[in-house]
């Protein structure tokens, strides 16, 4: 007896058929992960640059606040320094409001 086992042509054709779609969803397989890693990478990426957006904004509303304080000190004199144009504009830009 050989190495090989007989099987029938009709089922031989169904074998070859069987281990071509293995063939064929495997390499989708890969493609597939491959989308994914890709997608992974790309999130990743853009969750990084969303918490240095974050960190952007944090450090000029901060920056803004030390500049209202330094206009109120300007206008310790006068009656109402909340009357102040600049500061009107910032209050309204840190409410998300056009500064008009």
């Amino acid at each position: 007896m050989g190495k090989y086992i007989p099987v029938e042509p009709e089922k031989w054709a169904e074998m070859v058929k069987a281990m071509a779609e293995v063939t064929r969803l495997k390499a989708e397989v890969e493609r597939l992960e491959q989308e994914v890693k890709y997608w992974r990478i790309e999130a990743e990426t853009d969750n990084a640059r969303w918490l240095r957006v974050l960190e952007d904004v944090e450090r000029l509303r901060k920056a803004g606040d030390a500049m209202e304080q330094e206009v109120i000190g300007c206008y310790f004199e006068q009656d109402d320094p909340a009357d102040s144009e600049s500061l009107r504009a910032w209050r309204a830009a840190k409410e998300g409001k056009p500064s008009v």
